[in-house]
């Protein structure tokens, strides 16, 4: 938990941190997805659990639900995942 709560910090004061609004982040998954740029993100959880993982997305779609989904490689896990982008807190390129 420290360490995650460390990472969050980190993540949020450091000067390339985009806050964004969920139409900001959008665009900028898309863009990263497009040029293959890797991402930090900070992401809630379900569960309501935060998390701060290093990801390449590679895809972006609107799932049947309406909620905007990405696949990406996650570093922190070894494999590839599936995010709502709207879970997306913040969003830094890494």
């Amino acid at each position: 938990m420290r360490h995650t709560r460390r990472a969050i910090h980190a993540a949020l004061t450091t000067s390339r941190t985009l806050a964004a609004a969920a139409t900001g982040t959008l665009g900028l998954v898309r863009h990263a997805a497009e040029n293959g740029l890797a991402l930090l993100i900070s992401y809630v959880k379900e569960d309501g659990t935060p998390s701060v993982r290093p990801i390449t997305p590679e895809k972006v779609w609107r799932s049947k639900a309406g909620d905007w989904c990405l696949r990406a490689a996650c570093a922190l896990r070894g494999e590839h995942r599936t995010f709502r982008i709207g879970r997306i807190t913040v969003l830094e390129i890494a």
